[in-house]
């Protein structure tokens, strides 16, 4: 079984926040220096865009699945770039910074509060020739003859266990 979504919204990457970025929403913007306004605009950004995408998926009819998912990201290609060479990347790999962890990071925090039964994804991200990007996410149902089995030279034996437990004098 098949399922594909496309979520009209252009992919944004992860932005870390620590708890010392909450006093720039307790200071009146008039009062920040220029470095601080700049951190809160781009926390705004990154808090909107996880609203928006998590509306995006919720008004498509978006579901997350432990057992598969190819997600690709079509990123827009800069307005700086010339229009012979927008149209030479067009649809080719995207290779360069925002990272693809960071990207994946971005959209699993928006869907879900925690991403943990996520457990086969495949994550692309492509250059398009157009103004605004979106994301493309492909549901794969796979059975439990398709899953990969460990191998049982990796298995943890009750040998493997006593001869861990036998080092930990050294640690």
């Amino acid at each position: 079984m098949r399922k594909n979504w496309i979520l009209h919204i252009t992919p944004q990457s992860h932005l870390r926040a620590t708890k010392g970025d909450s006093i720039f929403f307790r200071i009146p913007r008039e009062k920040l220096r220029p470095s601080g306004l700049k951190r809160l605009l781009r926390l705004e950004k990154y808090n909107n865009y996880k609203i928006e995408l998590l509306a995006e998926a919720k008004k498509r009819g978006f579901e997350l699945s432990p057992s598969g998912m190819s997600i690709t990201f079509y990123i827009p290609c800069p307005k700086s770039w010339s229009q012979k060479k927008k149209t030479a990347h067009h649809g080719m790999l995207h290779q360069s910074r925002p990272d693809i962890d960071n990207l994946a990071k971005a959209f699993f925090d928006s869907i879900v509060s925690e991403d943990k039964f996520v457990a086969n994804v495949t994550l692309t991200k492509r250059w398009v020739d157009f103004p605004l990007g979106w994301i493309e996410c492909e549901l794969k149902k796979i059975s439990n003859r398709e899953l990969i089995r460990l191998p049982h030279k990796y298995a943890r034996s009750e040998e493997h266990t006593s001869e861990l437990q036998s080092l930990r004098h050294l640690v």
